[in-house]
């Protein structure tokens, strides 16, 4: 599993019509670190562009309900950002007129995982995004501080958990961890109650913050934070 430095706190949006590919670059770059959101359309992505911001859209040329290019085009405000497309589209012409409507990088189908986050992060340093806040859990006063300085206040469960998942930012941890570093036995304890437990602190955070925890689900594994955060220990563990 690769470790997270603390400064990926980027967000990446991915816009990618083929389901298999979508999860896999997006799960990829959660891996990595980065707070990656997947789109399987145009429509899906205007939805999520009204709520949301980002660092750097991944976009597909081939969409169902449209030109990724012509998308782009008409979007000047996007030129802000850093643009990747990807496409089976190999000719000169395509990637000229890419870079005409403001893409950074033109990357040919098939994706290499790999390759595409270093892109990601070539991307950032020349965008200058990278070395943003991060987020801190504070164990001394039960409180998760975004990066934005708000904070949201936790259960003695939820804090436990979210100290396993900082240990180890942008990796799954297993459930069977979590379930142990709760005081519960992994072989009896009804895997609903984590789940419960993680829904309410999402939904909590979300009322509190306006957007969502970058608390993933690893599915049939555990769980992760995919953005940097940092473990602020409460007096009377520095003292141990």
């Amino acid at each position: 599993m690769k470790s997270t430095p603390a400064h990926l706190a980027a967000h990446i949006l991915v816009i990618e019509d083929e389901p298999d590919l979508l999860a896999a670059m997006v799960r990829y770059l959660q891996l990595d670190g980065y707070v990656a959101f997947a789109a399987a359309s145009l429509q899906a992505a205007e939805h999520w562009l009204t709520q949301h911001d980002m660092d750097i859209i991944v976009l597909d040329l081939g969409l169902p309900d449209g030109d990724g290019l012509n998308w782009l085009s008409t979007r000047p405000g996007l030129r802000e950002k850093g643009v990747i497309m990807t496409t089976a589209r190999g000719e000169g012409s395509s990637r000229v007129s890419g870079v005409r409507a403001g893409a950074d990088v033109y990357l040919v189908k098939p994706v290499q995982l790999e390759e595409l986050s270093a892109l990601v992060r070539n991307l950032l340093h020349r965008l200058n995004r990278l070395d943003q806040p991060s987020w801190t859990l504070d164990a001394q006063s039960w409180n998760l501080l975004s990066p934005q300085g708000q904070a949201v206040k936790l259960t003695h469960s939820e804090q436990v958990l979210l100290i396993e998942l900082a240990r180890s930012p942008g990796a799954s941890v297993a459930r069977e961890v979590l379930v142990t570093a709760l005081g519960q036995n992994p072989e009896i304890y009804d895997p609903r109650r984590m789940e419960i437990m993680v829904r309410r602190l999402r939904n909590k955070a979300k009322e509190t913050l306006g957007y969502e925890l970058p608390l993933e689900t690893a599915h049939r594994k555990g769980y992760a934070f995919t953005a940097p955060i940092a473990l602020k220990a409460s007096k009377a563990s520095k003292g141990k």
